[in-house]
Order: C-alpha cells, then sequence, then structure tokens
C-alpha cells in the first residue's frame, strides 16, 4: 500500500487558516475588504477580549442572496475570477476564495446577508467546518459577519494570542492600513462596548492620517504628486525633521492595497539620502495607482507583496516624485515648543559640567566599582565664583590648595583643574592627557572637533562620539546597580503613538521601569509620561524619545537578548542627550569632557563602534610635510 493519502478537507481548511488568519486582525483584515469589494460606505468592528470571543464586521454593501450563503464560506468559491486571465487584471480587495473558509475552519461563525430590496435576510452558521441551515431572519440591508471562539479548534494557535489591548493594537493597525487607502468610507471600531474610532467618510487623506497619527504630525506633510506612463504617485510626506527610529511609518498603498516593496523602500531611501541620518526612517504616506495589467498582487496568500511588470520604471517615478517636492520646498528645521532661552540653555550647560565634574560617590566601601569610570579627586564646584569674582568680593576665603590650577591655567581662561587619579584607578595610557594642560591647548573646530596639542602631536576627538561613550559608561554603570533616578512628571504627559506600539508597554514593562521610564496606556493610541530618567530630563524631546524608544522596543525586542536590548536602549538614550556636531562648548565643558575622558572605560570608540579619537604624531606631521 502506498503513503502517500489525500488529506481531509478539515485539515486542508486548517493549513489554509495557518497561511492567512494568524491573530484577530488578520481574520478584521479579510473581512473588512470583503465589504470593501461589496461596495460599502460604512463598515462597522466590534471586539470583545481582543477579537477571542467576538470580531463582528457589518457593511451596508450590495449584500448576498440566500444561495450565496454556502458558497461563501466555501473553498475556492469567488465572485471575483472567472477565468485564467482574470488572475492578471485583479481589480478587486480580495479574490482567492480563502478567508471566509478558513475562517470557519477554526472558529464559529454566523454570516447574515441581504440584499437591498429583499424582503428578509438570510443567515448561515459554521461550526469549526460544520455547515448548518440557511434560514431566514431579520436584518438590515448588507451583510455582517460574526467570528465567535477564534481558534478554539486549534487551541495551540489560540494560546499565541497576547492581550486584548495588544490585539486590539494589532486591530487598529490593520484598520489604519484600510482606512487611509479608502477615506471616501466611513469606520467604526468599537472594543469591550466602547468607541475607540469613529472616522468619518472624507476626502483629505490628510484628516484620516491625523486621526489615526495626529494633527501634529498631518499639519507638516508635505504633498507629493507625479504622473507618468500608467504609474500616478502621489501622497502626503513628512519633512526630514520628522524622521522616525523605526521603518513602519513607510506606507505604500497599490490602487488601495496596504503592501511592502522593496523597489519603493529604496526609492524613498534614496530621496531623503544626506537629508536624515542614515540610521533613522522618513515619514512617509505614498498611494500608487497602477493599470492592474502591469503588476501582479497574487504573489502572497495576505496580499502584501506585488511584482511589477516595470520595477525599475515605478522606482523612478516614486524617487522623482520626492526629490522634485524636496528641490521645490525650504526644508529648514521648525522651532519646537520645547525650545530652550538663553538663561534656560546656560542651566543646562552648567548641569553637563556639573555631571562631568561630580560623578557619583563610588560604593562599597568607597572602592571604586568593577568597570566604573574613576571621579576626578578634586574637581572644581562649578557653583564656585570665578577668579575675577572673587576679587570683586574680599570677604570670599582663599580656595583649597587641593584644587589649586597647574602653572599656566591662569592665563588659560582659568579652566578646571586636573582630577587627581586614584591608586586603584586603571592606569593612564602613556599618551594620557596631561590636564589642565591638555585642556588648555585645546581648540573647537567647526564646533564638532577638539583638537589636543598633546607632547607627541596632536590629537583630533569627535565631541559627540566622546560624550556619547562617557554617557553610555556612566547609564551601563549606574544601571547594573540599580535602576535609573527617575523624576515624576508633575502633569503626565500625552504622546500619540502607533497602536501596535503598545504592546511594547507590555512586553518590556520591566526594561522601562529599569531605565527609568513609566509609560501608561491613556487610550487606544495613546501613552501617559508618567516619570522620566533625571539625566535625560532636560536633554531630550521626551515626547520624541518616547516615540523613538517604543520604535526601538518593537523593531528589536522580537530578535534581541535582554542584555543586547538594554545595550541599544541605553546606546539611544547616551546619543540623545551627548552634545551633538554643531553644539558650541565653553572652555568649561571642553576642560570636563577631556577630563572624564582619562576615566571613561572604551573611550576610543563611541557605542556604535565609531572611533571617537584620531592621533597624529610629531612625526607623522613631519613626514606629510615633508621635514623627515
Amino acid at each position: 500500500m502506498g503513503i502517500i493519502r489525500t488529506l481531509p478537507q478539515s485539515l486542508i481548511s486548517r493549513i489554509a487558516a495557518g497561511e492567512c488568519i494568524e491573530r484577530p486582525a488578520s481574520v478584521v483584515k479579510e473581512l473588512v475588504e470583503n465589504a470593501l469589494d461589496a461596495g460599502a460606505g460604512r463598515i462597522e468592528i466590534t471586539l470583545r477580549d481582543g477579537g477571542r470571543e467576538l470580531i463582528a464586521v457589518s457593511d451596508d454593501g450590495g449584500g448576498m442572496d440566500p444561495d450565496d450563503l454556502v458558497p461563501a464560506v466555501t473553498q475556492h468559491a469567488t465572485s471575483k475570477i472567472r477565468e485564467d486571465a482574470d488572475l492578471f487584471n485583479i481589480q478587486s480587495m480580495g479574490f482567492r476564495g480563502e478567508a471566509l473558509a478558513s475562517i470557519a475552519s477554526v472558529a464559529r461563525v454566523r454570516l447574515v446577508s441581504r440584499r437591498p430590496g429583499a424582503d428578509v435576510a438570510h443567515e448561515l452558521t459554521v461550526e469549526a467546518g460544520e455547515l448548518g441551515a440557511v434560514r431566514p431572519c431579520t436584518a438590515p440591508p448588507g451583510t455582517t459577519v460574526e467570528v465567535r471562539d477564534l481558534f478554539y479548534a486549534v487551541p495551540a494557535r489560540r494560546k499565541f494570542l497576547r492581550t486584548n489591548q495588544t490585539e486590539v493594537g494589532h486591530v487598529t493597525e490593520q484598520l489604519a492600513r484600510i482606512a487611509l487607502a479608502h477615506p471616501e468610507v466611513e469606520f467604526l471600531l468599537r472594543s469591550q462596548d466602547r468607541v475607540t474610532h469613529r472616522l468619518a467618510a472624507t476626502g483629505d487623506r490628510r484628516q484620516r492620517i491625523a486621526d489615526f497619527y495626529g494633527e501634529e504630525l498631518a499639519r507638516v506633510l508635505l504633498p507629493v504628486r507625479r504622473e507618468g506612463d500608467g504609474v500616478v504617485v502621489e501622497g502626503l510626506v513628512a519633512p526630514p525633521q520628522e524622521s522616525r527610529g523605526s521603518g513602519k511609518w513607510e506606507y505604500v498603498f497599490l490602487n488601495g492595497r496596504y503592501i511592502r516593496d522593496r523597489f519603493v523602500s529604496h526609492a524613498v531611501k534614496e530621496a531623503y539620502r544626506s537629508l536624515i541620518d542614515p540610521h533613522r526612517y522618513p515619514v512617509v504616506f505614498l498611494f500608487l495607482t497602477v493599470r492592474p495589467t502591469d503588476v501582479d498582487v497574487n504573489v502572497h496568500p495576505t496580499k502584501i507583496e506585488v511584482r511589477w511588470r516595470d520595477s525599475n520604471y515605478v522606482h523612478g517615478q516614486v524617487l522623482a516624485a520626492l526629490r522634485e517636492k524636496f528641490l521645490g520646498t525650504r526644508l529648514e528645521h521648525r522651532l519646537q515648543g520645547a525650545s530652550l532661552g538663553d538663561d534656560e540653555r546656560e542651566r543646562v550647560r552648567q548641569a553637563m559640567v556639573d555631571f562631568f565634574t561630580h560623578p557619583p560617590r563610588t560604593s562599597y566601601e568607597g572602592r571604586p566599582r568593577v568597570g566604573a569610570m574613576a571621579p576626578p579627586q578634586h574637581a572644581p564646584d562649578v557653583g564656585a565664583p570665578s577668579p575675577q569674582a572673587t576679587q570683586d568680593r574680599p570677604e570670599a576665603g582663599p580656595p583649597d590648595d587641593s584644587a589649586a590650577v597647574a602653572p599656566g591655567a591662569q592665563e588659560a581662561r582659568n579652566w578646571p583643574a586636573a582630577p587627581a587619579r586614584p591608586p586603584t584607578a586603571r592606569p593612564m595610557p602613556s599618551a594620557a592627557l596631561d590636564m589642565p594642560t591638555a585642556a588648555a591647548r585645546a581648540l573647537q573646530v567647526h564646533r564638532s572637533y577638539l583638537v589636543v596639542e598633546t607632547d607627541d602631536g596632536v590629537m583630533i576627538i569627535d565631541q559627540h562620539a566622546l560624550h556619547e561613550r562617557i554617557l553610555y559608561e556612566e547609564l551601563r554603570q549606574r544601571i547594573a546597580e540599580r535602576r535609573l533616578e527617575t523624576q515624576r512628571l508633575l502633569l503626565p504627559e500625552i504622546v500619540r503613538v502607533p497602536p501596535d506600539r503598545l504592546e511594547a508597554l507590555e512586553s518590556h514593562a520591566e526594561l522601562l521601569a529599569q531605565v527609568g521610564i513609566e509609560l501608561t496606556a491613556a487610550g487606544p493610541q495613546s501613552v501617559a509620561l508618567q516619570s522620566f530618567p533625571t539625566l535625560l530630563l532636560e536633554r531630550v524631546d521626551q515626547s520624541r524619545f518616547v516615540l523613538d524608544l517604543l520604535d526601538l522596543l518593537a523593531e528589536q525586542g522580537r530578535r534581541a537578548t535582554g542584555g543586547l536590548l538594554l545595550h541599544r536602549v541605553l546606546d539611544m538614550m547616551a546619543c540623545k542627550a551627548a552634545v551633538k556636531a554643531g553644539d558650541p562648548l565653553t572652555p568649561d565643558e571642553i576642560a570636563a569632557l577631556l577630563a572624564r575622558r582619562e576615566h571613561a572605560e572604551r573611550s576610543s570608540h563611541c557605542p556604535h563602534g565609531r572611533p571617537t579619537t584620531l592621533r597624529l604624531s610629531l612625526r607623522d606631521l613631519e613626514r606629510q610635510f615633508h621635514r623627515r
């Protein structure tokens, strides 16, 4: 007897369900797309328990006849294609005839439909693939599909579902992908008997974007449009300063369908080249219209991938549309509402100097922590009066001899004295700087680099990279002992976030607490920032930091181990808090930065691996000038 057997129909249906039904959001996607194909002008979605208990999608579309109900839940039965040629001229959202049959094989389904003008509606129930009888019932024109006890027939799949809030977030993201492409349709999303989204029909895509991602983002988007041979590119794109930490902000739609495509993504990346940091991503909402015969959407069961007849032409049209807009637009950074005044900026500067010159005390009865930065022993108090102020106030006592500056430092703008190296600190390298002599011979170049004369040549330091390394090491050492110091905000700051990012609050709650950030859900699309790390409080834009942090956790959290993820979070915190290229530094700041360099581990490279320091010896200089 042979060993190859035909699988039973119930198992075939459940295998098909595994390809296109991953979670409640997948069910919502398939049912809403069916409603759009039926010509619906209003679609209502109802969830209970995140979709486990109930998913109901109702529309006011064309409905079905009683004879259509049984074929509708039969595998590979559809009204949208008739012959082979139709596969290459797809003009509907769904066409495989798999969705309802797959859903009905793993859940309890009730299908109710009524044609406009029909006297009564009819219903059909299906339980794990077992069909009931078609019966008349009462219902308005249109179709309603109720899906109960999702995955009850395959418990192994059901146990992988996440919390109610997480699953609702994924449903909301799917709704966004559909509603953005179809602003002319009214949508309503209800969860646990509470309306979370009510989207009125509109002809304004910008308003639909604002409904999901806030007025602040929608207001700054730039319109783009370009029409070529069979390809129309239009949409709204953000200026470079609105970049994000995740690529999920790239929304591309083809003929009303959300897609991901490497050719379009490359064109977007090229258009923003040199305008944004290479490690950040632009915010774009692009809507492409292409002849159905020039694209194959039947590549993947979820229809999220496509194959172009001429991918290079599509790439060129997208690139040209964005470049034309950027070349014709003034892309200056907008003034942020939270920008600092001169007094506040000086206070932050002084706080930075204080941070460098007054590090936390060592633990373990005065012994330096393992890997800790050796603190300067005689760092001056940044709040102390300057020598000139001391002369103006004779009553002030003389400074402590231990803090006296070395010869020549008085002429060097009174920079801080060199920190004494404790006996237990790691040995300083032979080419170490002699502070403050080196600080007195330092020069800031282009507000980005510090050029320092050393005994045997010249050292060039990237101020941002070095400050980033110092902050990273300090954060790492603090967090090794305890959670970062945090400050509770007097008024919680509400931050609008993509719905699917709320999952990070649950998955990484302990990590967030460890780094001193307290976030609570404040709605289906918002989080409330309750506490923030004291170290970063006045150095970063808190809302933007939260958005980037949630992007990082969502993108990296699935792949990175706990230690690696913590490293990336600390790296991000250090990078955002460090002085930037282009920031002018005062002599005190330069001196403090160079002083802390000698006690920071791995100070030769920033946490990203870029070098912080370049050295040129006298011999190298003499060779370059042909003195040798």
